[in-house]
């Protein structure tokens, strides 16, 4: 039973899909391609690239967001010395010690994250 490859739009492509016309490994029969399997590496990488998954772009993407988060939240807690006299420390980056809303410096460094949220 033959049957014809579609794309997404519903056109045929004219590839004919059925096992008697191709050799077992999905070649033309005679021909000297090298022989890949059903599951093998380059076939799902290229089909996850072209289905738009791509792991190390998101990968990449996540990381770039972080570090442009802490960048500008650094920056952010650099104003906030110069304006405010607050003091510069890793843990008011990291923890949540300081984020403390009824307090004066509890509200700058809350609004500080909040900042550096929105801006990307």
């Amino acid at each position: 039973m033959a049957g014809r490859r579609t794309n997404v739009t519903g056109q045929s492509n004219g590839q004919d899909t059925s096992v008697s016309s191709k050799g077992g490994n999905g070649n033309p029969p005679g021909s000297s391609a090298p022989q890949r399997g059903r599951f093998s590496r380059a076939s799902s990488s290229a089909s996850n690239l072209s289905n738009g998954f791509d792991p190390r772009l998101i990968f990449s993407q996540i990381a770039a967001l972080q570090c442009f988060h802490y960048v500008i939240l650094g920056l952010i807690f650099q104003c906030n010395h110069v304006l405010f006299g607050s003091s510069i420390t890793v843990d008011r980056i990291f923890t949540a010690k300081f984020l403390d809303i009824w307090s004066m410096p509890g509200w700058i460094d809350n609004g500080a994250v909040l900042v550096s949220s929105v801006t990307w």
